[in-house]
């Protein structure tokens, strides 16, 4: 948890907390540069707002002999548990704030580790978590017991004042599987920046379709066992299964955080170099593959998304009119979907004009930006009650 500020005043009423790589764009847009907005979740218009908010990363070691005893310990745990919550270094690094009334967090492990971390009581200030697959969490958990794990989150979610979500299937298993009250949860939509995610008429389409993205949640082994021989390529970190002879495949690191590595002008022109992009998903929870599959939408491709239980926009995600939706782990379906896509140019451009479409009537960064600000306005409302109250 890096107690220095990123963004916005000392003393602000509402933090909002992000995972660390927030800088490098912000410098970006401080200089001129383009860079996309999105994944700052419409912090910049709580200022329009009239709200005095400020943003930090949780990512980072607290400052000070207990911030490192803090952090080597919860490494530790993380890496037995795979249960990646930091309740110590919250609560430490919660010390070294100004009295902010709201905590906002955007990361599942540290909206779990402000319920679990941050003292109880009269004064301390309204806690709102986000999770972008929060029914998930249990699955990767290692060497505990289901029911422990289970106790384990629970008792993080009654820390919260507030639980948002990012799709509605999670926030539907959530309130099921922890016994979540309906009215302490809500369900924010994702947004990018349809400025900076757009065609770019010199890099015409070429014959590869593309797949990026750093999820678990990622099935890149059944990409690349798909069928038709399709040429692909991978951008991950994660460590994909090729199969042997499947010389059409192409796996690349990218690292969008990284300086000298992919950066987002380069992530831009690949989307549009592409043919499709593909975002193979396994049936989760989260909604995952949320951010790929609208920024490549926004540039005009067509998309091929697997049609995961957690997908986030059903009534607005339509097969064969915005994207091509197909039955997660079906290898013979993804290949036959991209089969379509590469055969049939009038279908792809189709698609990509109707993609482009609905990115900017319903995915634009005014949707986040109402969500955020929305929370915002419920946190600091929920504090006052609190005062009145006391």
């Amino acid at each position: 948890m890096d107690v220095s500020t990123l963004i916005g005043p000392g003393n602000a009423d509402v933090i909002v907390f992000n995972k660390g790589g927030r800088g490098l764009r912000l410098d970006r847009i401080n200089s001129g540069e383009e860079a996309p907005r999105e994944f700052f979740y419409g912090f910049f218009d709580l200022a329009k707002a009239g709200i005095r908010a400020a943003m930090m990363s949780s990512s980072g070691v607290v400052p000070g002999w207990r911030g490192l005893i803090a952090d080597r310990v919860e490494r530790g745990l993380a890496y037995a548990t795979g249960l990646g919550i930091r309740p110590f270094s919250t609560r430490i690094g919660s010390a070294a704030l100004k009295a902010p009334r709201v905590l906002m967090s955007y990361t599942d492990g540290f909206s779990l580790s402000l319920g679990l971390g941050m003292a109880r009581g009269p004064g301390r200030p309204i806690l709102i978590g986000g999770f972008h697959g929060l029914s998930d969490v249990e699955s990767r958990v290692r060497m505990l017991p289901d029911a422990a794990s289970r106790r384990i989150i629970s008792r993080c979610l009654d820390g919260l004042d507030h639980v948002f979500f990012f799709g509605p299937a999670d926030r539907e298993e959530a309130i099921r599987r922890y016994g979540l009250s309906p009215d302490r949860c809500s369900v924010i939509p994702f947004g990018v920046d349809t400025e900076f995610w757009r065609s770019l008429p010199d890099e015409a389409a070429t014959d590869f379709v593309v797949a990026v993205g750093q999820d678990p949640s990622r099935d890149y082994g059944l990409l690349a066992s798909a069928p038709g021989k399709h040429p692909t390529v991978i951008v991950t970190h994660r460590k994909v299964a090729v199969p042997s002879g499947a010389t059409h495949v192409r796996v690349t690191s990218g690292d969008f955080f990284a300086p000298g590595s992919m950066s987002d002008q380069d992530l831009r022109r690949l989307y549009n170099q592409a043919r499709a992009v593909i975002v193979p998903l396994k049936d989760v929870y989260q909604p995952s593959g949320y951010s790929v599959t609208l920024q490549a939408m926004s540039c005009g491709r067509p998309v091929i998304l697997s049609n995961i239980r957690g997908l986030w926009a059903p009534e607005l995600l339509r097969d064969g009119e915005n994207c091509l939706l197909v039955p997660p782990g079906d290898a013979a379906a993804l290949g036959a979907a991209i089969g379509r896509v590469r055969s049939d140019p009038a279908l792809a451009e189709r698609l990509g004009r109707a993609a482009r479409d609905t990115a900017v009537r319903h995915f634009g960064l005014d949707r986040i930006a109402a969500g955020t600000v929305a929370l915002a306005q419920l946190g600091l409302s929920l504090h006052e009650q609190g005062r009145q109250a006391a």
